[in-house]
């Protein structure tokens, strides 16, 4: 059996020049088409690990989703009261009162109110109540200002203007408030929020 180099009757320093010439052109191939990919597996082996941390970020989410589930039931059990619109004003005035009578302030009137519409959203209802007060002190003001927002209160103050009563000893003024009702839900057919399926 004879050899590529018999077939082609090539000569022993010939030879030489041609696997000399075929493993240039091997390297050559090499250098230009294989090498410059030789850094893709890290690339890709990178990518995978990020998708890998991105689906288990997002499956601890989808694991929560009961947990959250539950805690946006007793959110809406305990996150406001459905009142009527008339129950809302009075809910809201002895609320002030108790706050006010606890802080020392002297409240002399009191004017409740619908809230405009421009603050309006489809889970809420907002009532105001406008009190003028006097013969209060600056610290009895902020400890009712702040009793206002303690707890899971839902009463914020809007508007508040103060000046000195006539003596210049105490203060005097008025205090606007709104404080957000939930909304009755609609008796309607209320659909559950799908579970979504694990991967």
């Amino acid at each position: 059996m004879k050899s590529l180099f018999d077939k082609l009757n090539l000569g022993a320093l010939e030879r030489r020049i041609v696997v000399g010439a075929l493993l240039v052109l091997f390297i050559v191939v090499n250098a230009m088409f294989v090498w410059p990919h030789f850094q893709d597996w890290n690339k890709v082996q990178l990518e995978i690990s990020k998708v890998q941390r991105l689906l288990a970020d997002y499956q601890k989410e989808v694991d929560q989703l009961p947990r959250l589930q539950k805690k946006e039931t007793e959110l809406k059990g305990v996150g406001g009261a459905q009142l009527a619109s008339s129950e809302m004003a009075l809910a809201l005035m002895r609320t002030v009162d108790a706050k006010a009578l606890a802080s020392g302030i002297v409240v002399v009137n009191r004017i409740p109110g619908q809230s405009s519409g421009q603050n309006a959203n489809a889970y809420f209802d907002e009532q105001t109540l406008r009190i003028s007060f006097q013969n209060t002190g600056d610290a009895e003001l902020v400890k009712f200002m702040v009793s206002l927002g303690e707890n899971n209160s839902t009463i914020r103050i809007r508007d508040l203007t103060v000046k000195p009563d006539p003596s210049q000893m105490k203060l005097m003024g008025e205090l606007t408030m709104v404080a957000s009702y939930q909304k009755p839900a609609p008796t309607g057919k209320q659909s559950s929020p799908a579970t979504p399926k694990r991967p």
